[in-house]
């Protein structure tokens, strides 16, 4: 389980890395890595920044399917699926209420529970070749994660809508002019610009850091309620036939 996620820190600034080959994909395994790696946290009260990212080449593809699909149609699926998002759930927000500022550095495409992992920090770079995006209505379900109400937050409801509604996907570039991430860079380029991103905000204040993320935390809260909402809807689609099938059509490498 530690070979998935790898922490190191170092002065102000600890560093998780995802390493879940190919994708990362988020399965009961790395859920249960990252919930001991926010217990890890808790060990360094002096750290400033933490920054995620990923030691392959995508960031991350979102939630492990073929264990999704594994719920999919069998009687035990919708309680295991629910156990599991609550978790889910539940680790996005100790994430998003971590007191350090959170970085994801996007140096690939990072889609559904990937992107809803970096929708829980604070700010996110991209680096330009990547794809960015909520699909899972294209696999007959929807962001249950959290991806529906961070979203709507972070970048308005025509945005949501757009990105949720449709299961597109957009680039680096498009990803900055909506505002879903706060810089875009070309690829040689990105691993700079996140080392000195890291590096300045590291050098400021720490406690006042904290205290204007924790100010900023009051005027945008996470709804309870849209979560709850999410969590219930996803366990709704794993009864209804056509999200079933679409599913089975994506574990098997039909059309999406």
């Amino acid at each position: 389980m530690a070979d998935l996620l790898r922490l190191t820190v170092e002065r102000r600034v600890a560093t998780l890395t995802l390493d879940n080959p190919p994708v990362n994909a988020i399965g009961s395994a790395m859920l249960a890595a990252l919930e001991a790696t926010l217990d890890d946290l808790a060990a360094h009260p002096d750290v400033s920044v933490l920054r995620i990212r990923s030691a392959g080449r995508i960031f991350c593809a979102g939630a492990d399917l073929k264990e999704v699909g594994s719920w999919a149609g069998s009687p035990s699926g919708p309680a295991a699926m629910a156990a599991w998002l609550k978790r889910l759930h539940a680790a996005l927000d100790r994430l998003a209420a971590l007191p350090m500022l959170t970085i994801a550095e996007l140096s690939g495409s990072a889609l559904g529970g990937g992107l809803e992992l970096a929708l829980a920090c604070d700010l996110r770079l991209a680096a330009e070749g990547g794809s960015f995006g909520l699909p899972e209505v294209k696999v007959g379900l929807l962001p249950g994660a959290g991806g529906t109400q961070r979203l709507t937050t972070l970048c308005g409801i025509g945005t949501a809508k757009r990105l949720i509604l449709t299961g597109e996907t957009i680039g680096a570039g498009e990803a900055l002019r909506v505002g879903l991430v706060q810089w875009a860079y070309p690829a040689d380029a990105f691993g700079d610009a996140a080392e000195e991103l890291a590096a300045r905000t590291a050098r400021l204040p720490s406690e006042a850091l904290r205290g204007a993320k924790s100010c900023i935390a009051v005027a945008a809260p996470m709804s309870p309620a849209g979560a709850a909402a999410e969590v219930e809807t996803v366990i709704r689609l794993l009864h209804v036939p056509d999200s079933q099938e679409a599913l089975k059509r994506f574990l098997t490498g039909g059309s999406r």
